[in-house]
Order: structure tokens, then sequence, then C-alpha cells
């Protein structure tokens, strides 16, 4: 994912957690929540950006991915290995969420999201390669 023994941006392991999702359970409709994280502009179109958007229903703390399948559903919230933490709005979200009864993981690597889908019990086609 990164060059150089760096560790990988948190894009880098949601976007190789999706190629993995495409090969390994592509029956699994994966769809990403944008947190406003890369809006672009000065601070007050950013501002203006953010407001928008939870006009139209964004929710601080929300997870990154929501995973579909027939028969379930499970989130995930990507973190970079070893550096990010859950911010405080993603631990009321992530209990929230549990308490509806839905799975919900923290994730930091390919190989946390393919286990937990499967503990999930998604639909998978592929082995983890």
């Amino acid at each position: 994912m990164a060059s150089g023994g760096a560790l990988p941006t948190e894009r880098q392991v949601q976007r190789a957690i999706l190629k993995m999702a495409a090969t390994c359970f592509p029956d699994v409709l994966i769809h990403h929540s944008p947190g406003g994280a890369h809006l672009a502009g000065s601070t007050t179109a950013r501002f203006k950006q953010m407001g928008a958007l939870k006009g139209d229903g964004l929710k601080n703390g929300f997870p990154d991915l929501v995973c579909l399948w027939t028969g379930g559903i499970c989130f995930m919230e990507v973190k970079r290995p070893k550096l990010s933490r859950v911010s405080p709005e993603q631990k009321e979200m992530i209990e929230r969420i549990e308490g509806m009864g839905h799975r919900i993981a923290v994730v930091r690597s390919v190989e946390d999201a393919h286990g937990f889908l499967k503990d999930c019990g998604a639909p998978c086609k592929a082995v983890l390669q």
C-alpha cells in the first residue's frame, strides 16, 4: 500500500479493502459515507460545504463503509494502522449502531476487513491472497 515502509494512509487502507472486497465479496454492496475530511477551499468554504452536507443528512461519526448483502448488513470504520484513534463522535455512533443490533468494527487492514466480513456472514467467493 504505502511505499518505503511508511504506514499507509486511511484512504490507502480503505481502497485496498474495497479492492479485496471486489474479489472476495463481489455480492456485497459497499458504500462509502464521506465525512468531509477532504473538502476543498478556504476555511469558510469548507464550513459552508460541511453545513450543506449535514443539511443533506451527514451524521458526525458515521462509519466509513456500509456493507450490504442479501439478509445482512455491517459497518466498518477504517483507520490507519497504529496511528489513528476513534473520535468521541465515532465511539458514540459505534455504540448507537451496536445498540440497534448491527455489527460494526474498526478495521486497520485488509485482513481485519476480510475477517470481519466473513464473521458477519457476508458471502465470500475467494480466499484472501
